[in-house]
């Protein structure tokens, strides 16, 4: 007789966690999701259905057995969410696609509102754009900066001063106060009044966000970064760049914070300001400078 064949003292190898799930569901597979074999007399043989696949991947996730079970306990961070099956978090190509077929009214609104609306205005702001551009490179900073462009405008002749807007606080927002250049223009006419035009010379800055959208990055680069308009204007700009800046933050999952509602916002540049005079020695200046020309011109004539 001939003896058995020696039995391999090697382990066999060890299946895998696929395997050993997938055998364990198919435990639980009711009678009714069981398939039978084509052919009498053999043993039914089980064949996963979408139900059974389903709970599977269901058993697998809740049961911490999974690759995502595996990083938290390898990192050590229980509280931590592994992504890997979700692309590292929210995917910036996903919010794209949403967020630019949301925001393509909002964008053709600020298209149409960020060019000065009057030959006077755009003159204006290139005149300040030199003045900011100019007092930048000698280190000036935002409140520093505001006097020097309104000292440099009031030297080329315009009537410009410093305002500071102040507003109490609110149900929806806080109290607070704000900083800008007003430049009140000559009528346009002889029937005409004086028009009020405000300058901002950081408005982009105030409408930015925490982890703002693609769509919203690319909205935000719209906006002026000096602005120089009338306040009709400006309030319909604030109005579409502050909804833009609702949609992105609610995209991200962020809830809007109160300095950034349309309502806080309006009232950075439509409050009740002071107008602050100009500095003593700069009046005394203009008006020696007004009596020298006065003098200057009957003598002339």
């Amino acid at each position: 007789m001939r003896a058995a064949a020696a039995h391999d003292p090697s382990p066999a190898p060890a299946r895998s966690m696929l395997k050993r799930l997938f055998d364990r569901q198919l435990l639980r597979v009711s009678p009714a999701e069981r398939i039978v074999a084509v052919g009498g007399g053999e043993k039914d043989e089980v064949e996963p259905s979408s139900v059974c696949l389903d709970g599977m991947v269901r058993s697998f996730l809740e049961d911490g057995s999974g690759v995502g079970a595996a990083v938290e306990r390898a990192g050590g961070h229980g509280a931590r969410r592994c992504n890997c099956f979700h692309g590292g978090g929210s995917s910036d190509d996903d919010d794209d696609e949403d967020d630019a077929a949301a925001s393509s009214d909002v964008a053709e609104t600020i298209k149409g509102l960020v060019h000065c609306a009057t030959l006077r205005e755009r003159n204006l702001l290139a005149d300040v754009c030199g003045h900011v551009e100019r007092h930048r490179a000698g280190g000036a900073r935002r409140r520093e900066l505001l006097g020097l462009v309104a000292a440099s405008l009031r030297a080329a002749g315009h009537d410009a001063a410093v305002c500071v807007s102040r507003w109490d606080k609110s149900p929806t927002h806080p109290a607070g106060e704000h900083a800008y250049v007003d430049v009140l223009l000559p009528p346009a006419s002889d029937r005409g009044a004086r028009e009020r035009v405000l300058v901002d010379v950081d408005f982009r800055s105030a409408f930015e966000v925490a982890r703002p959208t693609k769509a919203y990055r690319a909205l935000l680069q719209r906006l002026p970064a000096v602005f120089v308009g009338k306040d009709d204007r400006l309030r319909l700009l604030v109005a579409a760049s502050a909804d833009a800046a609702r949609a992105s933050l609610r995209k991200r999952g962020l809830h809007l914070p109160p300095w950034r509602k349309p309502e806080y916002m309006r009232a950075k540049w439509l409050s009740p300001y002071d107008r602050e005079p100009a500095p003593p020695d700069e009046a005394s200046a203009s008006a020696a400078a007004a009596e020298v020309a006065g003098e200057e011109a009957p003598a002339a004539a």
